[in-house]
């Protein structure tokens, strides 16, 4: 990289924590954005949007250049890589996990199996669009992979969105910047949408006793709303120091370890693909950093070495991370040619929230043995948003995480996760054939809804009120 280079990247990272800060300040004044709880990535994303030239053309407020929009676009993609190769990395090591005693992990299953199954389900729902509407109105010409974007804009939030980008520019496909571009649009829908619709029936279910913990939805601290804390004596910290300072300090080593994967995974897609080997050299380094890093993950624990990793650290990395992805992709988001698509997106989005709740509000609250609606809630979040949504809306009804809850959501949301990306794979080769990717999907879904089911009726069966 040339200095010149580096000052570009320098200057464009700069825009993007300007407008991040803008929209932490915009959060904190203005109560529309508290109502909705709007994080600030998100409003500084579309504050971008708005001041550059993608929608006011010549007289944009901030005539940023071609180039720094054409990398903003870039940015999602490239960090989605540490974002994702980081999800297994201290899974069953920190205690922040402990075991689950007794009747309580029976929990984590159901709750894992209908995450998943919801996820499936958008997916097949996002790609029966897909058909409908190539069927309907051909004039569209909807690209292969429209669809995709409504599980992993729901599921994913923000941050998967640049996924969608990766894959497909890694596949030299034209329309990437457009699907990632409706899959920020996804993500955006699910978010307010999941908020706004898990506020409603978190006062609905409070009206009717259904919250154990909760009588008036409405008294929620005012820093929550705010997105700050000013007594210092309230503020949370975070982390442990798992390394000595005189040493590494502990963020820089969990950081190390995350690029070191990732740079694992791309030297090794590199070797197999100047091998020319068959099949592996066509998987992209996103799957191999989750196998890597698995592997890394299963030698700490081998070793005796879990102590040295602590997940909140991880998570502030990648919450970092993913703050600036969703700037970026928002702000480069190439609305006239996303517009094209506004009604076959509309429709897909509306079915994927009538989805969402009959799956996780209807079936979830007849399967669960305790917290019904608690855990509905939180489930209800993460499908439509990502899981801060669901733990914002599960801490609405359990302020001081009185319930085990909490513990069982970040399994079971961890468990999913995983899942869903190994899946991906299989997904991503159907592209080309609607049928066989809507049928592959909507199996995976049918499988893990009736496999809670069945869990519910046989293992949760004793200890059933």
């Amino acid at each position: 990289m040339t200095s010149a280079l580096f000052m570009q990247l320098v200057q464009e990272v700069g825009i993007l924590g300007g407008l991040l800060v803008v929209g932490f300040f915009l959060r904190a004044k203005i109560k529309f954005f508290q109502n909705l709880f709007l994080p600030a990535s998100v409003i500084g994303g579309f504050l971008g949007l708005l001041l550059v030239p993608i929608l006011l053309k010549n007289y944009a407020v901030l005539p940023i250049p071609e180039s720094f929009l054409r990398d903003f676009s870039l940015i999602p993609g490239i960090l989605i890589l540490p974002i994702i190769a980081s999800v297994p990395l201290g899974l069953g090591l920190g205690v922040q996990e402990g075991p689950i005693a007794g009747k309580k992990k029976n929990h984590v299953v159901p709750m894992f199996l209908l995450g998943t199954g919801c996820a499936f389900g958008l997916f097949a729902l996002g790609f029966a669009t897909k058909i409908v509407f190539s069927w309907w109105m051909p004039e569209l010409q909807i690209y292969p992979a429209f669809g995709m974007e409504l599980a992993l804009g729901f599921f994913g939030g923000h941050g998967t969105a640049g996924l969608v980008g990766n894959i497909l520019q890694k596949l030299n496909l034209p329309y990437w910047e457009v699907a990632q571009g409706v899959a920020v649009t996804s993500a955006t829908v699910g978010l307010v949408c999941g908020i706004v619709f898990g506020m409603i029936f978190i006062n609905i279910a409070a009206r009717k006793n259904q919250i154990k913990n909760l009588t008036h939805p409405g008294n929620l601290p005012e820093e929550m709303r705010k997105g700050y804390q000013t007594r210092m004596d309230k503020q949370v910290l975070t982390c442990r120091e798992t390394t000595h300072s005189s040493s590494v300090d502990s963020l820089a080593f969990h950081v190390a370890i995350i690029f070191m994967v990732c740079g694992i995974s791309y030297v090794l897609v590199g070797f197999l693909k100047a091998h020319h080997i068959p099949l592996l050299s066509n998987i992209a380094e996103w799957a191999y950093a989750i196998a890597i890093m698995l592997m890394v993950n299963w030698m700490l624990k081998r070793l005796n070495l879990s102590f040295l990793i602590d997940i909140k650290i991880k998570t502030k990395f990648t919450s970092l991370l993913v703050d600036f992805s969703i700037v970026a992709a928002i702000a480069s988001l190439p609305v006239e040619a996303v517009l094209k698509y506004a009604i076959p997106m509309s429709v897909m989005f509306v079915l994927g929230i009538i989805l969402v709740y009959l799956i996780i509000m209807v079936l979830g609250m007849h399967l669960f043995q305790d917290y019904k609606f608690e855990r509905a809630i939180a489930l209800f979040g993460q499908s439509t948003g990502v899981i801060m949504t669901g733990i914002l809306l599960l801490r609405i009804c359990d302020s001081d995480m009185e319930t085990p809850v909490l513990k069982d959501f970040s399994i079971s949301y961890a468990l999913a996760t995983m899942l869903c990306y190994a899946l991906l794979l299989p997904v991503i080769k159907l592209l080309p054939n609607s049928g066989a990717i809507f049928c592959l999907t909507l199996g995976v879904c049918t499988f893990c809804l009736v496999g809670a089911v069945i869990h519910s009726k046989f293992f949760l069966k004793e200890t059933r009120g």
